[in-house]
């Protein structure tokens, strides 16, 4: 799980979508490639807009299974 606090929903979705195709597209089995989904989407949410809070690969780092 990775509580964050939610400031705007707006992309979460698509958050989500691309954290699982980037996972799967790495390598990752569908677990991790989830994992990394829930994480991204969080990171989405925690700050306003759809597009500010997307992280970048080098940001995952450190944080389980998206070091893959």
């Amino acid at each position: 799980m990775w509580p964050v606090t939610a400031v705007d929903p707006v992309g979460a979705g698509d958050a989500f979508d691309a954290g699982f195709l980037s996972g799967r597209l790495r390598g990752l089995d569908v677990p991790q490639s989830l994992g990394l989904a829930a994480r991204v989407a969080a990171m989405v949410v925690a700050s306003p807009g759809d597009l500010p809070g997307l992280p970048r690969l080098a940001e995952l780092s450190g944080l389980g299974d998206a070091d893959r």
